[in-house]
């Protein structure tokens, strides 16, 4: 695809995708969204993030499993199944979907983390200024790219585990887990609240 792909085309498209394909990503264009990802700001310009790719599928199996686990503990069948009909019953349906393929449908799974100096506090709330933006920047480019991806962060729960499974050390923590691949179905357009339900000014609450 063309490097001229239109940035606000990307925002505008770049919906969550939870279906793949089963093709495999060819390694130029992971490094390419790595290299994009490795492009954002992080705190003090430290670039302590680190990316995790996982490509093998039994380490990608045993990651989806516990991102399942994760799933199921916090959307119950009861919750998916109360879920007003309409979009939110869909979303409920896809990232159900995605729950139970996390470890065999997308080629590739991107851990995204941040690696902090061993004996450091636990990240504050500011911590992910650090890691998400790099993120973003990882899931446009593969969208400029033709590849899907979805943002998730329920393999959390059971981080431990996670890192226990991967090597990942004490010092180092997780932020995002990152399917990647060829998206089964086409990208948007998104359906988004008007930007007059969502902002206000100089004071809260204040729409002119």
């Amino acid at each position: 695809m063309s490097d001229a792909f239109n940035l606000f085309e990307a925002i505008n498209t770049n919906r969550a995708i939870r279906r793949f394909r089963s093709d495999p990503v060819p390694d130029e264009l992971l490094q390419r969204v790595l290299d994009a990802a490795t492009r954002a700001p992080s705190g003090t310009n430290r670039q302590n993030w680190r990316f995790l790719v996982l490509r093998d599928p039994s380490v990608r199996a045993a990651i989806g499993a516990l991102y399942g686990q994760g799933f199921r503990e916090v959307y119950t069948p009861e919750r998916i199944a109360q879920a007003p009909a309409g979009q939110q019953a869909r979303v409920l349906g896809s990232a159900a979907y995605l729950a139970e393929h996390m470890g065999d449908e997308a080629p590739v799974l991107i851990l995204a983390c941040l690696e902090n100096t061993p004996g450091s506090p636990p990240p504050s709330q500011s911590g992910g200024a650090s890691i998400y933006p790099s993120v973003q920047n990882l899931m446009l480019a593969a969208r400029a790219l033709g590849l899907g991806t979805c943002l998730t962060t329920l393999h959390i729960r059971h981080e431990a585990e996670v890192k226990t499974l991967l090597g990942i050390p004490d010092h180092v923590d997780t932020y995002a887990l990152i399917p990647l691949g060829w998206p089964a179905a086409p990208f948007g357009p998104l359906t988004r609240r008007p930007i007059e339900e969502v902002t206000f000014f100089d004071r809260w609450g204040r729409l002119k």
